[in-house]
């Protein structure tokens, strides 16, 4: 039976199920017939190449809708006579979306182009040119892509859609799908026989043909095939039956429509027509959080995640029977970082989001710090999310939030509340190939990125913002349980002087401080600084004043100085401030210092950089410009610095543990220089915001990253509802109070001890793990060794080993 082209592409569009698109193309004739098919990208061994893409199924699926965008940034260049690979083509994906979406007379500012400064409305005009539709089963979905872009035509699809490896956009700038994989990141995740469906029709206004073919519509479908004999892999190939020659290698269906049915309207998948553009339908594709997709847990909230700032809004419709009211069956699409900016639920934290910007090998970053109020973390994202690095809006590699708890940050009580967008759209392409994969969805195991990843964790760990959030957090948290804390002081001392080995490790003098302290930071909470500054200069000096510096070498130069600018001068999305540095030799030859940032917080401003290779004795004059668009001069100080040898800081030089002191005074717990530690007993309601299960038992966080190691505290949590505590307890008639007494104690000295044996350089989150870890095994011992040991007489023991 056959069917003509126009009907059974009709048909594969309303398909829902694969078995419906097999049999469609079984009565067509082609399912079965091997002539009709053309390996993808004309490479018999594609699979290695299509199956070493995205991991993650949203991942792959960004990559369609990132295609779906560039494809509209192309069309929208070719409509307005530019050719996108000449001169005159946008310099950027933001400056493509100014000048040729917005229209903007002066694409070249830097706050136009954005998302996040769009107009809600303008928003949701475009997101309409872009739209994602669900249909068909609830737990296996087939997404449907649909856009206004420029499209192809037929004969252009096996060396556009279908290609793999080509430069197709290689040397479009304003593009981000530079590698040309056709997307096919996504195959992988299409049900059990990985089928998509393109469909493409070529923007009449675009063509520079006379080949009446090429207004057609054309359409296949890619489906992965099984080895056979002589073949060792799979094999991609896509449905390419017109004129196949004895290589297979024909062309795709194609007829002749001035428009289709396509586009989504509300929750009708197919209601709306589109005259030029492309469709991309997955069949039964597989990602986690299947409901409805416009849910709190739903793709729209996964996406947003994956892209955080867009180059255009897409428009997300749930067609799936879930039910709802008009108006609820579709969402636009705008991002992580147009959500936040909004804050409409009043999510974050008072000032967030902070920005800042460094510059590490002589590339540059901008870094955004999103702090959320106590539990509100989980509405935008997940527990594997702490930094996130994007370029030209897309995130294209992650770090844990465990980021957060490094050694030199410890930020352990904000650590589900923190996000940091790390925007990498300024770096050159050779930077760009060592920082990320080509899958564009992880980091790349390579030098620069190492220097990257530390810069970052320098510039969080050093935040005077980021610092007051975490104190701040862990006195709200404490401040109502600290009075249990003088009891357990005394407690322990008590047991500890009666063992001269324990007291010599962890007595020494000091009372114990103030638990809910917030830290030796400026906190300053109603400091208002100016929009634009009045005023920057070195910290104590006049303005104009040269400042004389001896700069170790090898050492990072810091440099503070007074203003009156706002917090976010740097980093705010309008009219921001720009500062350079610029240095000459005592030669007079211009030096580039590579790797500088500038922080700024409550009327102090601190330079941070690293001069280059230099000898001791060298000396440059180096300039710092600050400046911003009311400004005509811009502020200047310049720096006299000279070149001196490293010296090493007290407690540097050993990482060795120093023996305790043997001066008099308060007996104060401190273990190699640690206070005393809160303890608290979590209750089950509370296990989820510990990671705790029945067996878990003592939970320790560092409270703060003390200037030196040896004098960090922590925190203790221990499982109130331990397993075998309960146990314990229901055969302890009449003295459960005791027992719980018993397995505090017991697991605070194990902490202790197992911090102590860590030492000065372990990390915060190693040093977590490990005490986990051990105290989980050790539980179920605890009480019953306490016990028996409690009770063991020395001479019944020599009798009994005597017997």
């Amino acid at each position: 039976m056959t069917i003509d082209p126009k009907t059974l592409c009709e048909a594969l569009i309303h398909a829902d199920k694969e078995d419906q698109v097999v049999s469609l193309l079984e009565r067509a004739g082609y399912w079965d017939n091997p002539d009709c098919w053309r390996d993808l990208g004309d490479m018999e061994n594609n699979f290695s190449t299509a199956g070493a893409q995205q991991s993650d199924p949203v991942a792959a699926l960004v990559e369609k809708l990132v295609n779906a965008a560039d494809a509209r940034l192309m069309n929208e260049c070719r409509v307005a006579g530019i050719d996108p690979e000449g001169q005159e083509a946008p310099p950027s994906v933001r400056h493509a979306v100014a000048q040729l979406i917005q229209k903007s007379t002066h694409p070249e500012n830097e706050t136009n182009g954005l998302i996040e400064t769009m107009y809600p409305n303008e928003r949701r005009d475009h997101a309409r040119k872009i739209t994602l539709a669900a249909t068909g089963l609830k737990g296996r979905p087939c997404i449907t892509i649909v856009d206004e872009g420029e499209g192809q035509t037929p004969d252009r699809v096996p060396f556009t859609f279908m290609s793999l490896n080509k430069s197709n956009k290689l040397r479009v700038p304003f593009v981000q799908g530079r590698f040309n994989m056709g997307g096919t990141g996504a195959l992988r995740f299409c049900g059990d026989k990985r089928m998509q469906l393109i469909v493409t029709r070529r923007n009449p206004d675009i063509l520079d043909s006379e080949n009446s073919e090429d207004e057609l519509w054309g359409f296949t479908v890619v489906r992965r095939e099984t080895p056979t004999t002589g073949e060792r892999n799979s094999v991609y190939r896509y449905l390419a039956p017109v004129e196949a020659d004895a290589g297979r290698r024909g062309g795709v269906l194609r007829f002749k429509a001035d428009e289709l049915l396509v586009k989504p309207d509300g929750n009708n998948a197919y209601a709306e027509p589109l005259s030029f553009g492309s469709l991309v339908k997955l069949y039964e594709y597989k990602f986690s959080g299947t409901s409805n997709i416009l849910m709190g847990d739903g793709l729209l909230r996964q996406v947003d995640v994956r892209l955080p700032s867009p180059a255009l809004p897409m428009m997300f419709h749930e067609c799936r029977d879930y039910g709802g009211k008009e108006g609820s069956y579709s969402n636009p699409s705008t991002g992580l970082s147009v959500r936040l900016a909004d804050n409409k639920a009043g999510n974050l934290a008072d000032g967030f989001p902070y920005d800042e910007v460094i510059t590490v090998d002589g590339q540059e970053f901008t870094i955004r710090f999103f702090g959320f109020k106590e539990g509100k973390a989980k509405t935008y994202l997940n527990k594997s999310e702490g930094v996130l690095f994007v370029v030209n809006g897309q995130t294209q590699g992650v770090l844990h939030s465990r980021f957060y708890t490094r050694k030199g940050i410890n930020f352990s009580y904000v650590s589900d509340s923190l996000l940091t967008r790390v925007d990498c759209s300024k770096i050159d392409q050779w930077a760009h190939e060592e920082l990320f994969m080509n899958t564009r969805e992880s980091l790349a195991d390579s030098e620069f990125r190492r220097k990257v990843e530390a810069a970052v964790q320098k510039k969080v760990g050093e935040n005077s913002a980021l610092k007051a959030f975490n104190h701040q957090r862990r006195a709200e948290k404490i401040k109502e349980k600290v009075k249990d804390d003088k009891t357990m002081e005394d407690v322990l001392k008590s047991v500890m002087r009666k063992s001269p080995a324990l007291s010599a490790l962890f007595l020494s003098g000091d009372r114990l401080t103030d638990l809910t302290a917030t830290a030796p930071v400026d906190t300053q909470e109603d400091y208002k600084g100016e929009e634009f500054p009045t005023y920057f200069h070195f910290r104590n000096r006049k303005p104009g004043d040269v400042l004389s510096r001896n700069c170790e070498k090898g050492r990072e130069v810091r440099i503070p100085f007074d203003t009156d600018a706002e917090n976010n001068y740097f980093g705010r999305a309008k009219e921001k401030g720009r500062y350079s540095v610029f240095a000459v030799d005592q030669n007079g030859e211009n030096v580039t210092i590579l790797d500088h940032s500038m922080s700024l917080h409550n009327g102090t401003a601190t330079l941070r950089m690293e001069l280059p290779d230099a000898q001791i004795g060298d000396s440059f004059t180096i300039k710092v410009l600050v400046t911003d668009n009311s400004r005509i001069d811009p502020f200047v100080n310049q720096i006299e610095a000279t070149v001196t040898p490293f010296v090493e800081r007290q407690g540097q030089a050993s990482t060795m543990r120093k023996p305790p002191s043997k001066d008099k005074g308060d007996d104060r717990l401190a273990p190699s220089g640690l206070s005393l530690p809160h303890v608290e007993w979590v209750p089950r309601e509370e296990w989820d915001s510990h990671s705790f299960d029945k067996h878990s038992a003592l939970k320790v966080v560092q409270s703060d990253e003390a200037d030196d190691p040896s004098q960090r505290s922590f925190d203790f949590f221990i499982n109130a509802e331990n397993i075998y505590l309960q146990k314990e307890m229901e055969r302890a008639k009449g003295t459960e109070d005791l027992l719980r007494e018993q397995f505090k104690i017991g697991l605070v000295l194990v902490g202790l001890a197992l911090i102590h044996e860590a030492g000065d350089e372990a990390d915060g989150q190693d040093i977590a793990e490990r005490v986990a870890y051990s105290t989980r095994a050790m539980a179920m011992m605890l009480i019953p060794m306490i016990n028996f040991l409690g009770d063991l007489d020395p001479e019944d023991l020599k009798a009994e080993l005597a017997a």
